[in-house]
């Protein structure tokens, strides 16, 4: 029986509870209470449970665990190597219909919309914008303009994510049967899929091997069709028309610096970019070039790729992080000797606002020695943001990190995970944000009280570097770490002084920073993580602010959520 209007937005007001979404600021103005209004240790629900539905003959999903498998692909998470070539026999089954929708509902409604059109809450925070699904328009496919995406399209979007963006790349969330599912709901959003076919798919004859009379047509090319006109003379997306682009949506289109192979959100390896100059990327000015003979095509893919700046650095997305125990007094010197042989774990990060040369990954490492837990991250910025005395309103350098509170894990019993951003409703979280130049800022405070001869010169000339609505240090005092919670959209709030428990110190050398986050294993209220009896992995998250790029509150580069393992000193 249809559900009601009633019913249905009861559903939909449910489903919110469970959402993941792309993180917004981490710095709201409506407070959070600290006063214990909930109870955050509840048992985690039923696995499977977001999934299930009223209906009589839904599939019974509680053999979707991750990590457990009966030897099918479609259900074993992250078991994507045929990359959609395999797909369930019945597509059109109603438990497969319901349970896209429900996986949209859980993890995709806070960008895309419930109703797809790339306008869910976080899209104000975000750009580009998400995709609206409406129209049947995708720019990633194998096939010709103009015609829908294949299926396997439109997987291996979903799976591998779209670089230099928000999307996230959620190949270790889903199994391949899920990842059908959600193809399946997203296709019902456009009519197209119901009145058109799927388009023919763009196959390459050849595969020539890069050499230099290949580069040199390529480049002529490049010079020949105005591809600098966009993209610019560097391939840094420069061109004259650069900031001047719209796409089908009426959105300013942001062109991607090219020679960074990070950056290219169709990929980076000869065929992914061969396929891009194919097919172009429906609905923005990026047109196919399939009018060109396939050797320009090729010729064209081996010059963009000769002017790569760097080499691909390969993350991980979501994975394991462990603390490892040592049995030494940790400090939050970021170049302890204890660190020296400490295992370390690259993970990707993504941009909210598009930008070029952003922090594309931060590298993490942990130990502890049983009664301290510390935590040390560290990524490439080739600027040093921290105070100026000449510039009162600069932005400055940052990083936090987040973990979510109670008994939740990741992508198992429910997916009962916090959205990785600020939490949700009954899903708080905690962080801890560290930002630069807590030293110079003291000193300059000290500098210009003595030169004005205990008169509060800094105050009387521009109202106060401490007081600075960019540049204000925490609440914390001497501390450059603040402990917040957040609970979803406008809930983040300092701890009480009492409970801000967090110590921290960061240096930049010779364009890396690296921040050390110190605590006590035990918590000290309900709003932090208990490491001292934590036994399943707490999940944990990260964002770095650039100051370069004018970063602050929800502009930020992020991670999604990592399984955090404390292996403690026996």
């Amino acid at each position: 029986m249809k559900p009601n209007k009633k019913s249905y937005l009861l559903l939909f007001v449910l489903l919110m509870g469970f959402c993941w979404i792309i993180p917004t600021a981490f710095s709201e103005d409506k407070p959070m209470d600290h006063s214990g209004h909930n109870d955050h240790t509840s048992t985690p629900a039923v696995s499977g449970g977001e999934y299930r539905t009223e209906q009589p003959d839904a599939m019974d999903h509680g053999h979707m665990d991750h990590g457990e498998s009966d030897g099918s692909i479609f259900r074993t998470k992250g078991a994507h190597n045929d990359m959609g070539m395999s797909r369930p026999e019945d597509m059109s089954s109603k438990a497969l219909l319901a349970r896209g929708r429900n996986i949209f509902m859980h993890m995709c409604v806070f960008c895309h919309g419930e109703d797809g059109n790339g306008g869910g809450p976080a899209t104000e925070y975000l750009y580009p914008w998400p995709r609206d699904f409406r129209k049947g328009i995708f720019k990633f496919r194998t096939t010709h303009t103009g015609t829908l995406p294949r299926d396997e399209d439109l997987y291996r979007t979903i799976v591998e994510g779209v670089p230099g963006t928000s999307m996230p790349a959620w190949k270790d969330a889903l199994t391949p049967e899920d990842t059908w599912a959600l193809i399946n709901h997203i296709k019902n959003f456009s009519d197209r899929f119901k009145k058109e076919k799927q388009g023919e798919k763009i196959v390459a004859q050849t595969h020539p091997d890069s050499s230099s009379e290949l580069i040199e047509k390529g480049k002529n090319l490049y010079q020949e069709l105005k591809c600098n006109r966009c993209h610019g003379d560097s391939l840094k997306g420069d061109g004259e028309l650069s900031e001047s682009l719209m796409d089908a949506w009426k959105h300013a289109v942001f062109v991607h610096d090219i020679t960074n192979p990070q950056a290219l959100k169709g990929g980076h390896k000869p065929d992914d970019i061969f396929r891009t100059i194919s097919s172009g990327l429906d609905g923005t000015p990026m047109r196919s070039y399939i009018d060109l003979p396939e050797e320009d095509r090729w010729a064209l893919v081996h010059f963009i790729r000769s002017n790569f700046s760097k080499k691909f650095e390969k993350a991980e997305f979501e994975t394991d992080i462990y603390s490892f125990p040592v049995a030494f007094e940790l400090s939050t010197d970021p170049y302890s000797p204890v660190w020296e042989g400490a295992k370390t774990t690259s993970l990707v990060l993504r941009p909210l606002s598009a930008r070029r040369d952003a922090v594309e990954i931060v590298n993490v490492a942990s130990i502890n020695n049983g009664e301290q837990l510390a935590i040390r991250i560290k990524w490439n910025d080739p600027t040093h943001d921290a105070f100026s005395e000449l510039h009162s309103d600069i932005f400055r350098d940052g990083a936090a990190v987040q973990f979510a509170l109670g008994a939740v894990t990741l992508h198992t019993h429910g997916h009962n995970e916090p959205f990785f951003g600020m939490g949700n409703r009954n899903k708080p979280v905690n962080i801890w944000h560290w930002k630069a130049g807590l030293e110079e800022a003291l000193e300059a405070e000290d500098d210009l009280e003595y030169a004005g001869g205990g008169v509060d010169m800094d105050a009387l000339i521009y109202g106060g570097i401490m007081s600075n609505p960019v540049s204000k240090l925490n609440a914390t005092g001497l501390n450059p770490v603040e402990e917040l919670n957040a609970e979803g959209f406008g809930t983040i709030t300092p701890q009480p002084p009492e409970n801000q428990n967090i110590d921290g110190d960061g240096e930049w050398k010779d364009g890396i920073w690296t921040v050390v986050f110190l605590r006590d294993m035990p918590k000290t209220g309900k709003w932090d993580v208990d490491f001292a009896k934590r036994i399943d992995p707490a999940l944990m998250a990260f964002a770095v602010w650039d100051g370069a790029k004018e970063d602050r509150n929800g502009r930020k580069v992020i991670s999604v959520w990592q399984r955090f393992n404390i292996i403690k000193p026996k």
